[in-house]
């Protein structure tokens, strides 16, 4: 079969794997890049079938309301978009299921969550076909998943192969995407995938496009709407676009309010979390101060960060605005900081995921990531452990074998009368947890301090090489392969 396509012939693939990212057409890299894909799809499939939380029935519960009675949960309207997603999938996913008056019985466990919680997951594990039921559930998840595999595949296309097939297989293997994902049950890669195809369009010179799917992300997790400004002042560069990109961005969640108002009376999303403890992990970490109200940590670091980049775009300070090629670091720093300056559950740790993969590819001489993240990684499922106990660690295997899984040691039962050990433990994992992010941020600083510094007068050399988008100082040379990721050029003005 030959297809040709912009003056390029391809030969042996069908039309549709010339879609795949450009290593996956390389014959010297294809056989590997396969090969970490057979072994993290037999990892998923080890797991997927095999596991199940109550965090994943509830969110099905609420979308197969949706999918089978055309009504909302009007208690709980928060992440609509991947309600709809999952509302949708269950549609399709119809003769993979059981009947849904078998599988989502009413009425579920809101009324007294810890007393029926137990109850209704051992009665939705004890259906026929369970396996095939949580394999087939979990189907949505590994379509965005490898999606955003395959677009993080595309984004370090021009690095090493060896650092290629490194990030790669970590994306595979991922400890933290795994258990989020499939252990977990949980849609974290509903909004990593779009936030990567976000970087991805922007990267490739279409901010719209790109506009239009950070608003879907936040349409699936609302976290991406702080991802905003920095998606803005970087990839526009003149103030009317600027908000012209940003009110693009905000369009899906505005209209999923609106829809909201429609079905429910009342916008939810933002407006319902503050009844739950989701909305104040953001503002956990806190200076008290002589006074009424404490300084807010993540905020104040959040607010320094988009003042620095205003500064950048506005010429206040710096080498001028941010070039396309930095923005993917900028969103690291944002992210990594993001949890160390809060508090959040296991699984929404998945989010750093990609740009862990990117880090990989893209600065292999950043030796220390990977190891940084899975050390991250132990100390997040220990707290988990500890604060869960069985229902978010061992206690996922349950449909595998439920008597025994519940008589799996874990930190939770074990300190249950030593609550005093209890509270000096989990200050020391997250201690640790945040040093250990500070050391992972600290490469990033380093580099956007590097490429931020003011050209010296005077310099003939450094000034040229300045006005065309590169920096050559010692300390920040790049590999000949990496050199096209950085994406050293600024576009032109938009």
């Amino acid at each position: 079969m030959t297809d040709t396509r912009g003056g390029q012939t391809t030969q042996g693939l069908p039309r549709l794997l010339s879609w795949l990212p450009a290593p996956l057409h390389d014959p010297a890299q294809r056989p590997r890049l396969l090969g970490w894909f057979g072994v993290g799809m037999v990892v998923r499939l080890l797991i997927a079938p095999f596991t199940v939380s109550a965090d994943m029935l509830a969110v099905y519960w609420r979308s197969h309301l949706i999918a089978y009675d055309g009504a909302v949960y009007s208690d709980y309207l928060v992440n609509m978009g991947a309600h709809y997603t999952h509302a949708m999938s269950l549609r399709i996913l119809d003769p993979l299921l059981p009947s849904a008056d078998v599988l989502w019985t009413d009425p579920w466990w809101w009324a007294d969550g810890p007393a029926l919680t137990p109850q209704v997951q051992r009665a939705f594990v004890d259906t026929d076909g369970i396996f095939g039921t949580l394999l087939a559930l979990k189907l949505p998840y590994l379509a965005f998943d490898i999606a955003a595999g395959l677009l993080l595949l595309a984004l370090v296309a021009h690095a090493a192969p060896k650092h290629i097939s490194r990030a790669w297989a970590f994306w595979m293997l991922s400890p933290i995407g795994l258990y989020a994902t499939y252990a977990f049950g949980r849609y974290e890669m509903f909004a990593v995938a779009l936030v990567v195809a976000a970087l991805w369009a922007c990267e490739r010179d279409h901010p719209w496009w790109g506009a239009v799917l950070l608003g879907l992300a936040i349409t699936m997790r609302g976290y991406p709407i702080v991802l905003v400004p920095i998606f803005g002042l970087i990839v526009m560069r003149r103030p009317l676009p600027r908000i012209g990109w940003a009110a693009l961005s905000l369009l899906p969640f505005a209209l999923v309010m609106w829809t909201n108002t429609l079905l429910a009376d009342t916008v939810g999303e933002f407006s319902r979390l503050r009844d739950y403890s989701t909305g104040s992990t953001f503002l956990a970490y806190t200076i008290p101060v002589d006074g009424v109200g404490p300084i807010y940590l993540f905020g104040l670091f959040a607010i320094g960060l988009y003042a620095v980049l205003i500064g950048r775009a506005y010429g206040w300070w710096g080498r001028g605005p941010v070039p396309i090629g930095e923005l993917w670091i900028w969103l690291a720093l944002f992210h990594f900081s993001m949890f160390a300056l809060t508090t959040f559950s296991a699984h929404y740790f998945a989010w750093v995921t990609p740009f862990v993969a990117l880090a990989l590819a893209r600065r292999p001489e950043w030796r220390g990531m990977l190891w940084l993240h899975l050390l991250q990684v132990g100390a997040v499922l220990a707290l988990a452990d500890l604060y869960g106990g069985p229902g978010t660690t061992w206690g996922l295997l349950q449909p595998l074998q439920p008597d025994v899984v519940d008589a799996v040691p874990n930190l939770r039962e074990a300190l249950l009368t030593s609550p005093g050990l209890v509270e000096q433990l989990a200050g020391a994992l997250r201690t640790a947890f945040i040093a250990l992010m500070a050391l992972t941020c600290w490469p990033l600083v380093t580099s956007l301090r590097a490429t931020s510094a003011p050209v010296a007068a005077g310099s003939a050399a450094v000034g040229t090489q300045a006005a065309h988008g590169k920096d050559e100082s010692a300390d920040q040379r790049e590999q000949p392969e990496d050199r096209e990721d950085r994406l050293g050029q600024q576009p032109a003005a938009r």
